[in-house]
């Protein structure tokens, strides 16, 4: 069965770009003849303080926003949002419905403790790493 509707929790660093990334996902939706809703989520802090955006993808009418509970795909823009727990949404893949989606912006995996991977194991969520900022730079 094919999904209707797709939830993703992208979450970073102040300054990195998410809530811009978010935009451009739900713009490049609506551009396109879907439907689209979008909720940043960050504090008063400028920069290097956590920062989350939920965007809603559908190809009816969305009339739900908020922050987004059960992604289908999650994307981490800076290791730290894992290894040093800098995200609002703790553990990072809380949530992640069954055969989910984690993209990681590092060129090198992330060692993630046995109970994390058990979890994410049970999920059978499927993580990849992609180097984007490097990516970015060249």
């Amino acid at each position: 069965m094919a999904v209707k509707r797709y939830n993703v929790r992208m979450a970073g660093l102040g300054g990195q770009g998410v809530v811009t990334a978010s935009h451009i996902l739900s713009n490049g939706v609506v551009i396109s003849g879907g439907h689209s809703s979008l909720v940043p989520f960050f504090g008063s802090e400028k920069r290097n303080a956590p920062v989350e955006s939920y965007v809603r993808i559908s190809a009816d009418e969305i009339y739900e926003i908020g922050e987004i509970i059960y992604p289908n795909v999650i994307m981490i823009f800076h290791p730290s949002v894992i290894t040093l727990g800098k995200s609002y949404t703790m553990p990072f893949y809380t949530g992640l419905k069954e055969s989910g989606v984690i993209l990681i912006n590092s060129k090198t995996p992330i060692n993630f403790s046995k109970d994390e991977q058990r979890e994410m194991d049970a999920m059978n969520a499927k993580v990849y790493y992609v180097p984007c900022t490097e990516i970015a730079n060249e």
